[in-house]
């Protein structure tokens, strides 16, 4: 690397450049509009049927989308250029809930037209994910990828936070001005898709199937010891933390603080989560990523089982938001290092594989969650998650231990990559 690109490479004021800028601000305002979407369409339709079971089937559908799309979703952001991609889905996103708008304003949505609704979103959503990481990696510079995810990640607690409280203030008006309001940010991020430059990152010619290509990336994935681990990571954090919803009721019903508790300690969730966004980039870059992953995943164990023995409600959400906050940094880690070692031609495809299994079972959490507070009770259930989550920590410590020739825990340059394993 030349003196240049080195005095470039370490200039604190360096920017993330306007092509991220414009890919984030669009994928934003759609991110936010979404989270209010997820909650409008089981609310209303609970409202047309008062049915709860019908309430369901809208959240199956959407996480039944967001599973089935994501394999060949990485297979289209090798395979095609993603500005494309990204116009077509936030395209197709707009249509999708412009036409839901149109349907509520006569009350004329049935059942059928919203769990088809909600599955097209989760599936839109997935293909969008991978077409903006492959972008990212390719608008940004190496050495700011951290900051780059890290704000992806603060992007999403916010609509986490921001998107209930839209859709449920415009459900108080009219539910079709949800779907108004979220078909208008797809549009804006459709938008400022279009406005980005062309080619970003190498395309794949299509001399594999997509089953062919799809098994290439998940053979990488699995020779890589440090991509097994995170994706087995994922899939257990994503269990635990989707099972806490429920615990967090049971506990609060079982300790007499009822809605408020809940209400205390899920905002302490969401708080946390946007913390560990704003943290994960400097964690990022000053830890490797083995120690950086394992430490982390240690913080939530470590919480979830103070979780369990504290009785204090405000105790409690200032432990869950220790848990979430540790999230982000997780991801972040995880995500920069992907990004880095992984070959440019693979990147769509590891990415969705890594992701796949953990939203494939990640429902589960809730329903793993019951059971086992039910059979155990929640002190045991909760130290139980804790234990399993503890392992998973220890588990990060010993790959990031292993030789180097196993495990290259260092900072790749922007010329560098990992070679795709042969034989």
């Amino acid at each position: 690397m030349s003196g240049a690109s080195t005095a470039r490479a370490h200039d604190p004021k360096r920017g993330l450049g306007w092509k991220f800028w414009l890919l984030f601000f669009g994928e934003s305002s759609s991110a936010v509009g979404t989270a209010a979407s997820v909650i409008a369409l089981p609310v209303i339709s609970f409202q047309h049927s008062g049915d709860v079971r019908q309430a369901g089937f809208i959240s199956t559908a959407m996480s039944l989308g967001i599973v089935l799309a994501r394999l060949p979703a990485g297979v289209l952001a090798d395979r095609y250029e993603r500005r494309t991609l990204l116009l077509g889905c936030n395209a197709a996103g707009a249509l999708v809930l412009g036409a839901l708008a149109v349907l509520e304003t006569s009350d004329a949505a049935p059942l059928g037209v919203l769990v088809l609704a909600a599955f097209l979103l989760g599936t839109v959503g997935s293909t969008l994910a991978p077409a903006e990481n492959v972008a990212v990696r390719n608008f940004v510079d190496a050495d700011l990828l951290p900051r780059a995810l890290a704000l992806i990640q603060s992007r999403m607690a916010v609509a986490m936070i921001a998107g209930p409280l839209v859709g449920g203030a415009l459900l108080k008006v009219d539910a079709a001005w949800v779907f108004a309001a979220d078909s208008a940010t797809y549009l804006a991020a459709a938008g400022c898709a279009l406005l980005l430059p062309s080619g970003a990152g190498p395309t794949v010619t299509a001399d594999q199937t997509p089953l062919e290509a799809t098994l290439t990336g998940l053979r990488f994935l699995w020779r890589s010891p440090f991509l097994r681990y995170a994706a087995l990571n994922a899939t257990v954090l994503n269990l635990v933390f989707n099972g806490l919803l429920i615990v967090i009721i049971a506990s609060a019903e079982g300790s007499g603080a009822g809605e408020l508790g809940v209400g205390v300690q899920t905002a302490a969730m969401g708080a946390g989560a946007l913390i560990g966004s704003l943290a994960a980039a400097p964690v990022a870059r000053r830890l490797p990523p083995g120690p950086g992953v394992a430490g982390a995943t240690g913080v939530v164990a470590a919480a979830l089982l103070g979780f369990a023995t504290v009785h204090s409600t405000w105790g409690a959400a200032l432990l869950l938001a220790v848990a979430t906050a540790a999230g982000p940094v997780i991801t972040v880690v995880i995500a920069a290092t992907q990004v880095r070692i992984t070959p440019p031609e693979l990147q769509g495809r590891v990415y969705s594989g890594s992701g796949f299994l953990s939203q494939a079972v990640a429902p589960l959490g809730p329903i793993l969650a019951g059971a086992c507070s039910h059979a155990f009770g929640l002190t045991a259930t909760l130290t139980g998650a804790a234990v399993v989550v503890l392992l998973l920590a220890v588990t990060g410590a010993s790959i990031a231990a292993r030789p180097a020739r196993t495990v290259d825990t260092r900072v790749p340059s922007e010329e560098e990559f990992v070679e795709v394993p042969r034989g």
